[in-house]
């Protein structure tokens, strides 16, 4: 019996079914996968061979726990829906729980040198985290409507991903700018720079997790907003692999799998800078010198752009999510494409080109500055989020008065 017949017989008919398997995909990814492993132990040892299957594994959970990092503003500014906004404090405070003790007693699997995602408080980080909220609803490609569900949902995502990409680099180009030019303040830690240590930083965090997800239950049950929409999923032990988890069961993975990250390289989980090294990277094979960018004078950033890819554990992470995320499609049968609109990809494009311009500028995007940032107790994470719920509403209300995109 195949699978399709097993999910039409089985699952509620109100929720949608995934198709089935792409088997050639999921080997050729398998392959691919086996290949980096290779090379990663060639390059850098086990380090890099664990932390690109915990990237795996981080791909396939946000996969099947539909957990949107970027959607989670938008479902509040368009719909006042808060599910996800809930599941994402859970996840903060399990992180931060988690965070604090390998801060405190500079916990690393590898001798490393343990740095949380603190970075300073400029001019960039404000105008940056804006910038990649209107960017985020602009070109809403990494959204999960058009993600798992719109037509053409994956093609748009490659137009945002390649202006994300571009995006990223230019950032990287304008970085000393937006944050050595004009004014800023040393990165500032809620746990070690207010006195009030690590316990004393949790107790705060935890706080305000628990005040927004009381905030945000007294909101549903006064406005009532509508569910979010039903997920391709399976039923039985296929669930695990197939199907849809729930939201607290993605949050949990998702916190333990950053701190496995934190242990095995030093440094929690951390996406744009990749792209920004990548599309770098790309420039110097054209001949281009990068390396006198502002954004690379950094001892740490000119290392990776010198050194080979697989020796960026940065880049070998987020190689693993990428692969985790692209397998995961594959086994729900998910990867395809469609025609797409002309304005529909040029602002997917543009949307992808604000995110990722503005995720460099401001030291990070969801996860490094949102996630791992908030984990880290880092102040500017939490302008971060701020400001980049500004820019989603400000790019809601655009949209929606001038009709630019249609939902």
């Amino acid at each position: 019996m195949t699978q399709k017949k097993v999910h039409s017989s089985k699952t509620n008919k109100s929720e949608p079914t995934l198709k089935d398997s792409q088997n050639v995909l999921t080997i050729l990814g398998i392959l691919v996968i086996l290949l980096i492993s290779y090379f990663a132990y060639q390059a850098s040892g086990l380090e890099f061979v664990l932390l690109l299957w915990v990237g795996v594994l981080i791909g396939f959970s946000l996969f099947h726990a539909r957990f949107a990092f970027a959607s989670v503003y938008r479902q509040i500014v368009e719909t006042g829906n808060t599910e996800m906004l809930r599941a994402h404090m859970f996840m903060l405070g399990i992180a931060t729980t988690l965070f604090a003790p390998i801060l405190m007693f500079d916990i690393s699997a590898f001798s490393n040198i343990t740095e949380g995602a603190l970075s300073p408080i400029s001019i960039g980080l404000v105008i940056g985290a804006f910038l990649f909220g209107f960017g985020m609803e602009m070109g809403s490609g990494l959204a999960p409507a058009s993600f798992y569900t719109a037509e053409g949902g994956r093609t748009a995502l490659l137009c945002t991903v390649f202006g994300f990409l571009t995006g990223a680099v230019i950032g990287a180009y304008h970085f000393g700018f937006w944050n050595e030019t004009l004014p800023s303040v040393s990165e500032f830690s809620l746990a070690t720079d207010t006195g009030l240590g690590y316990f004393g930083a949790w107790g705060i965090q935890a706080a305000i997790f628990a005040l927004i997800v009381i905030l945000s239950y007294i909101y549903k049950k006064r406005k009532r907003p509508p569910l979010l929409p039903a997920l391709p999923t399976a039923v039985g032990w296929k669930k695990i692999v197939f199907g849809s988890w729930p939201l607290w069961v993605g949050a949990l993975v998702l916190a333990v799998l950053n701190a496995t990250v934190f242990v095995i390289q030093g440094e929690p989980w951390k996406l744009t800078a990749a792209f920004t090294l990548w599309g770098s990277k790309l420039l110097m094979n054209l001949g281009m010198d990068v390396s006198q960018w502002q954004y690379w004078i950094a001892e740490e950033r000119i290392v990776a752009l010198m050194e080979p890819l697989m020796m960026d554990s940065v880049s070998v992470l987020n190689l693993g999510v990428i692969l985790g995320t692209f397998i995961s499609l594959t086994l729900g049968g998910m990867i395809r494409f469609s025609k797409i609109h002309f304005h529909l990809a040029i602002l997917a494009l543009a949307g992808g080109f604000l995110m990722g311009y503005g995720a460099t500028i401001s030291f990070g995007a969801n996860i490094g500055a949102y996630f791992s940032g908030i984990a880290s107790f880092s102040l500017h994470a939490w302008i971060w989020a701020l400001m980049a719920i500004l820019g989603v509403s400000a790019a809601y209300t655009v949209g929606k008065k001038f009709n630019l995109v249609q939902r």
